[in-house]
């Protein structure tokens, strides 16, 4: 799996465009770092159906980043395929603590105001639920909710609001469809997360119905 940090590489022909899109203060730059699928894919769409948000669909497979966002380019959605690190209003984080070793972690760029960044982790890294037989991937999930946490704390004067979110076990390509909730389900939370306002909660672990136990 790539790691997360990584230089951005924007997709050829969406050169142009999109340094027009940082160019407009009116516009919010959304990083999704796994979007050409899946709940991530659900998530690109839905934030790029709103007014005033620009999403750059990350992918680890270029093509099919590229023929996602046509996809929703397509349906009229404010959207371009990236491969990953710029100048953003929301980083979603897909793909952060998938790995417990030999990896980089993610540091968010410093200089942006009132950012929203939310991370993508699951009930099994709470300290606090039944433990389950996936040792690797229960630690990588607590460490991630463990580096939200610094991130919320640190960031929290400077406006960010700091997040992590179980989606829940929705039927995507990682558990072969077997989920029982659906992408569209799962990607609720983290969309309104990602927009929330000023007043909006920051260094929490949410599913869309409950806030989690660590």
């Amino acid at each position: 799996m790539r790691s997360p940090h990584h230089t951005a590489a924007i997709c050829g022909s969406d050169l142009h465009n999109f340094h027009g899109v940082l160019g407009s203060a009116d516009v919010k730059i959304v990083l999704n770092t796994g979007a050409n699928q899946g709940i991530g894919f659900e998530i690109t769409k839905s934030l790029s159906s709103k007014p005033g948000y620009h999403v750059l669909l990350g992918s680890r497979d270029d093509h099919r980043g590229i023929k996602a966002a046509k996809d929703l380019k397509d349906q009229g959605l404010d959207v371009e395929p990236i491969s990953i690190d710029r100048t953003l209003y929301v980083l979603i984080n897909q793909h952060l603590c998938r790995r417990a070793h030999n990896r980089s972690l993610y540091s968010p760029p410093q200089r942006i105001p009132k950012a929203r960044t939310v991370f993508m982790s699951s009930i099994t890294g709470s300290l606090t639920h039944r433990p389950v037989d996936l040792p690797v991937y229960r630690s990588s999930n607590t460490a991630l909710n463990m580096l939200m946490l610094h991130y919320a704390f640190k960031f929290k004067d400077a406006g960010w609001k700091v997040n992590a979110r179980c989606p829940g076990y929705c039927a995507t390509n990682l558990n072969d469809f077997a989920g029982m909730d659906t992408p569209e389900n799962g990607a609720l939370n983290a969309v309104r997360l990602a927009t929330l306002g000023e007043y909006g909660e920051t260094g929490t672990f949410t599913s869309k119905e409950v806030v989690i136990a660590w």
